[in-house]
């Protein structure tokens, strides 16, 4: 046992909440500038082509991406209940648990994205001009998971502790790695789009090395883990309890986004083109919710095994808070910026950039209210135990939203305008569940209490 306190069990917690999300929004921004390096790299260098080429490819390695995330968020919740609950040999176990597991599932992966990738493209409906490029793109970024995986399982311990700093150097290192390899590969040794690929793994990795070793320096519960994977069964079946409907949750998001990614293909490459741009550039509008989500896990997490469910239940209505207002700051700055956003990223023909931009001001509207609520709801049942809560979420905003509606409004005539109204409209239930479900915790709570 630590007799240091976990960082959310005492102090202000509205105080500790945004110091801890601060660092945590320039993280998760950082994270994603790889794939805004490679847009845009590739975009200037390569040309139209290419930059539909990339478009899907990292619509599809995104999923990826979203499964390493939710993963690794599960098992970020179980060690910081352990780190609540000041159990050091239980973080051990769970942090080991949590790297078998991702092992194991980046295995997976690669097979899948080697095996995979060249009918995945075909069946999006991906230009063949376009194909090869995207193919090749996704068995490297997929076949090499591992390096994602490890940045982010060592990221999501570190997190755990309380400690947002280090994941963010974490990933400005990834970040500048990245775009520096994209310039030498892509636009210095010409190696094209998989130049790119290559330069989003090795960032990865590298940073990925670099935050576990800080991680094993700094504190004791990221030690020794070979012996404790032998001891670990209870908290590997904890890891995958909320781990894997979360690692689900990303997927099946991210999932839709690739079909509506084949939906807008239909509508020929300057869409296809103006859609992918737009998807990346309105993912700034959403990352600062994504970080505070993290917070409410991670504090939520750390009260409970503290032993202290009035201060989890507070951990969520700060963190509602805290989401809605960067939220809205973010969607603003993205409207008044959209065609400059847009044209740097690599949209560079008329066409594309009138319709990024008006994919930006559909899809980062008032819907981002909703989109906040969904995440700090559904990071508040990740933290509680609750994976069938997310789970059932993400299937809702995945395809009864973006999906179903985006077939029901082209259908009724509205085009790829109808596809974008649906992805703005997606998280409206999830939302109200969220709220339903955080409402029959308290009560539970409240009646547990007066027994």
């Amino acid at each position: 046992m630590s007799s240091e306190a976990p960082y959310f069990a005492e102090g202000s917690l509205p105080r500790r909440m945004a110091s801890f999300s601060v660092p945590l929004v320039a993280a998760n921004l950082l994270q994603y500038l790889y794939q805004f390096a490679d847009m845009a790299i590739v975009g200037h260098v390569l040309g139209e082509t290419a930059l539909v080429s990339v478009s899907n490819a990292s619509s599809a390695a995104f999923v990826v991406s979203s499964v390493v995330i939710g993963l690794t968020a599960g098992g970020g919740a179980v060690v910081a209940r352990r780190a609540g609950a000041s159990d050091v040999g239980g973080q051990r176990r769970a942090f080991a648990a949590l790297l078998a597991v991702c092992a194991a599932l980046s295995a997976a992966i690669a097979a899948a994205s080697v095996l995979g990738a060249g009918p995945l493209f075909r069946a999006m409906g991906v230009p063949s001009e376009a194909a090869a490029d995207a193919s090749a793109y996704m068995r490297i970024v997929g076949g090499l998971s591992c390096c994602s995986f490890l940045m982010n399982a060592a990221c999501a311990f570190l997190k755990a502790q309380g400690d947002a700093r280090t994941p963010m150097l974490a990933m400005a290192l990834s970040a500048a790695g990245n775009v520096a390899l994209d310039l030498m590969l892509v636009a210095g040794l010409g190696m094209g789009v998989p130049g790119a690929a290559w330069a989003t793994v090795a960032s990865q990795g590298i940073a990925g090395a670099a935050a576990l070793a800080l991680a094993r320096r700094r504190f004791p519960g990221s030690r020794s883990l070979a012996p404790s994977l032998r001891d670990a069964r209870a908290e590997a079946l904890e890891v995958l309890r909320l781990g894997v409907p979360g690692a689900v949750q990303q997927a099946v998001i991210n999932v839709s986004y690739v079909i509506v990614t084949a939906l807008l293909n239909s509508y020929g490459a300057d869409v296809a083109a103006a859609a992918g741009v737009g998807l990346k550039a309105s993912t700034l509008a959403g990352l600062p919710c994504w970080a505070v989500g993290q917070a409410v896990t991670t504090a939520a997490a750390q009260c409970l095994g503290a032993g202290n469910p009035g201060r989890a239940a507070a951990s969520l209505r700060v963190g509602l808070a805290l989401a809605v207002a960067v939220t809205l700051a973010m969607q603003a700055l993205v409207q008044v910026l959209a065609p400059q956003l847009v044209a740097a990223l690599g949209a560079q023909t008329p066409e594309v950039v009138e319709a990024a931009v008006l994919y930006l001001r559909i899809t980062c509207s008032v819907n981002g209210l909703f989109y906040a609520a969904m995440y700090a709801f559904d990071s508040f049942a990740l933290a509680v135990g609750a994976p069938r809560v997310v789970l059932a979420n993400s299937l809702a905003d995945a395809f009864v939203g973006r999906v179903g509606l985006a077939v029901l409004l082209g259908a009724a005539g509205f085009g790829y305008l109808g596809v974008f109204a649906a992805q703005a409209a997606s998280p409206v239930l999830p939302s109200v569940v969220g709220v339903l479900y955080a409402r029959r915790w308290a009560r539970k709570r409240a009646g547990a209490g007066r027994r």
